[in-house]
């Protein structure tokens, strides 16, 4: 009873307790979320900034747009200073009719006061993307922005704000506020390391990147830059040298390449994480090519580049499939595809593997699996070494919110593969007692499943259920849209 009794008042005391949450009036739910001090605090600075240019320019400042990038809010907090915290506001103001009329503005708080403490000019219509590294070695982060000049011309530039006189500023916050806010904006102004011809892959994605390449804790910066005339594509490596951001090296892209259309980083096999850029492009006729650009032991090379000046990681037939890390180690691995042999209707279908290689930090190119990839049902499964030149694949779609893809063992063109598995997507409403039937059950989400069968084919394939469900996977949205 004693018990009891104790459990009831604690049920009576959390009722009181909440009460102040649970028994609010109805307006008070609705209400929208107070906005903090700090977060009123930054926007009257930046309204007093917004006023300010519209006072000396005579016109209405617009908003920025950021097109592309991990940082594309209009209002961005930054760790300049690289202590782990994001003490520094970034916002991008533009001002019509002006040389160079995108402004950005860095804030940085001081007690509960906002203050400028940097600003970057530039030329342009947008900002394709913006990032910050620490480039020099020493002091603030500096900021790489990719400026959209107009419709398919871009620049990149690179601005170090170490120069801008904060230092020393001692004393009371008041005292810092006011020595702060004496300076002019051209005090206040970022100095440009570099500002040169950039392009931009067809999917969005910034030809620039900022990698460690050799790794000594300093940032590079790589520019990619298309040749209209498809001969002399290339990446140019800048890197700080005595007291300057200096052009390194250059290595070439594929020779004849069209269109540029996917820009990653990762890295290279191996034990010391080699950081590397991977570069996909298209060619006159259609097919893709991709470069890998590392710097090793010095060097800055394109591991991919063969004698004649063409990447050997070509695609031809099927393009639309991306280096993808299929393994899942880390390290981004490239596909080759080769199209199966087909029997009877299914001659009209063209059904792929890919093999899969990975570059290592010497430029070895080797391989690491074969898969299946189903894009359109959004799956694939890791294909054993043994089925090499053993099976054909196919489709039959004839039952009602099933999909099926039907593996089957090559006996040569006049005679009529045997089935031996069958993989199916399956609207979830469709799936109950799938295993009761004796199928295997692969996978199951919000809406579908995925499930396999094997025939009775005479055929040992070598997998069982337990193989199966550790080589079948559903293909992650970022692999096509990272």
């Amino acid at each position: 009873m004693r018990k009891k009794g104790l459990l009831s008042g604690l049920a009576l005391t959390m009722l009181l307790l909440l009460g102040g949450c649970l028994f609010r009036p109805p307006d008070d739910l609705y209400r929208q979320p107070e906005k903090s001090a700090g977060y009123e605090k930054l926007n009257a600075a930046i309204r007093m900034v917004r006023t300010g240019l519209e006072a000396e320019f005579g016109t209405q400042v617009e908003d920025v747009t950021i097109v592309a990038g991990d940082n594309t809010a209009s209002i961005q907090l930054q760790d300049l200073d690289g202590d782990g915290v994001r003490e520094s506001a970034v916002t991008f103001l533009r001002v019509p009719g002006i040389e160079k009329p995108i402004k950005i503005y860095i804030f940085s708080q001081i007690g509960e006061e906002y203050v400028v403490t940097g600003v970057v000019e530039g030329e342009g219509t947008a900002i394709h993307a913006i990032d910050c590294a620490q480039i020099n070695g020493g002091g603030r982060k500096e900021l790489a922005v990719n400026w959209q000049i107009n419709t398919g011309a871009y620049q990149l530039g690179v601005y170090t704000l170490d120069d801008i006189p904060l230092q020393g500023l001692e004393g009371e916050e008041e005292d810092q506020l006011t020595a702060i806010r004496a300076l002019s904006r051209a005090d206040l102004m970022g100095d440009e390391l570099l500002l040169t011809r950039c392009s931009v892959a067809s999917d969005g994605s910034s030809g620039s990147r900022l990698l460690d390449m050799d790794r000594d804790t300093r940032t590079e910066v790589l520019v990619t830059r298309m040749d209209s005339g498809g001969a002399t594509s290339q990446v140019e490596l800048f890197g700080w040298q005595d007291g300057a951001l200096a052009s390194i090296a250059s290595a070439d892209l594929s020779a004849g390449i069209t269109a540029i259309n996917r820009v990653r980083t990762n890295y290279l096999a191996g034990e010391y994480d080699q950081p590397a850029l991977y570069v996909t492009s298209t060619l006159a006729d259609g097919s893709r090519v991709i470069d890998i650009l590392s710097y090793v032991n010095g060097t800055f090379t394109n591991a991919a580049l063969d004698e004649t000046g063409l990447s050997r990681e070509l695609l031809q037939g099927y393009t639309d499939i991306n280096p993808a890390d299929v393994n899942r180690d880390k390290v981004v691995e490239l596909p080759s595809p080769y199209a199966l042999p087909s029997y009877g209707e299914s001659a009209s279908s063209n059904f792929w593997l890919i093999d899969w290689a990975q570059y290592d930090e010497r430029g070895n190119r080797n391989h690491v699996i074969t898969t299946y990839h189903n894009v359109s049902d959004g799956w694939y499964l890791i294909i054993p070494e043994s089925w090499r030149d053993q099976i054909t694949i196919s489709r039959n779609d004839q039952v009602t919110g099933r999909r099926e893809v039907v593996f089957s063992r090559w006996r040569g063109e006049n005679q009529e593969p045997v089935p031996f598995l069958s993989i199916y997507r399956i609207a979830s409403s469709r799936s109950t007692g799938l295993e009761e039937d004796g199928w295997i059950i692969l996978r199951e989400e919000e809406n579908i499943a995925y499930a396999a069968s094997f025939h009775r084919s005479g055929w040992d394939c070598g997998l069982d259920e337990l193989d199966l469900l550790e080589r079948f996977n559903t293909i992650q949205r970022s692999w096509y849209n990272e």
